[in-house]
């Protein structure tokens, strides 16, 4: 719960007092598409893989997660692609689907850790909301680009964020029965990030940087997402 609040809150209070048009909103796309880079490639592959030693089995469940966001979107177009800005809700449906398993992953790791040792589980709280709050900086930038008011954008946000409960809850009860499929749902998701970012956001960037100006600022806001993400895992690891 206290993840979800403050990773949320203090997201929603830098864009509220910051970002006041849809130019600045665009930044923050710019900067979701960095995170969710960052965020694949120096958290979750590197914890799929320190929970297995096998790369190829590990990069095979890379591949499926990017092919499974694929069939995801192509599937949300199929069924629900009746309305304006139809790209843009697509993008915002796939975007709270890999930020859903990746906050219940979250509560699960959580619950892993206070299990081992209570020390090592504040820890671990500790440098998720750390890295909770860029993630979900960019995420409601993604929304508000999408057309949501700031208070939905709020609102589905939390609601994406509890799902670290569920993690936590079912991680404490049953975290022996099902800690073997853990890499595995880490590499995919890391695919779905990748997918996101690569097949949604960037080309929505590059459509919108339209002078050079714009897209340097674009190109600085990518770059700090992923750096962001690097060096609070840098962080962490210290």
């Amino acid at each position: 719960m206290l993840i979800s609040l403050i990773g949320v809150a203090g997201a929603y209070s830098l864009v509220y007092f910051f970002i006041k048009n849809n130019e600045k909103i665009m930044i923050l796309v710019s900067f979701a598409a960095g995170s969710m880079l960052g965020v694949s490639f120096f958290e979750l592959l590197p914890e799929a893989l320190e929970k297995h030693a096998n790369v190829n089995s590990i990069m095979q469940y890379l591949v499926i997660g990017f092919v499974l966001f694929l069939l995801i979107e192509k599937a949300f177009f199929y069924y629900h692609c009746h309305e304006e800005n139809c790209d843009r809700h697509v993008s915002v449906k796939l975007v709270m689907v890999g930020d859903t398993v990746h906050n219940f992953l979250d509560g699960v790791a959580i619950a892993a850790t206070f299990l081992t040792n209570p020390t090592l589980g504040i820890a671990t709280t500790i440098a998720i909301i750390i890295h909770e709050i860029p993630q979900e900086f960019g995420d409601i930038g993604v929304l508000l680009h999408a057309g949501y008011s700031k208070l939905k954008a709020l609102v589905f946000n939390l609601i994406s964020g509890l799902s670290a409960v569920l993690g936590g809850i079912l991680g404490f009860y049953y975290l022996s029965k099902f800690e073997s499929f853990i890499p595995y749902i880490l590499a995919m998701t890391a695919g779905g990030f990748i997918y996101i970012a690569a097949a949604d956001l960037l080309p929505e960037v590059h459509e919108q940087s339209t002078t050079r100006t714009k897209i340097s600022v674009h190109s600085v806001a990518i770059i700090l997402g992923i750096t962001m993400l690097w060096l609070l895992k840098k962080l962490v690891a210290e």
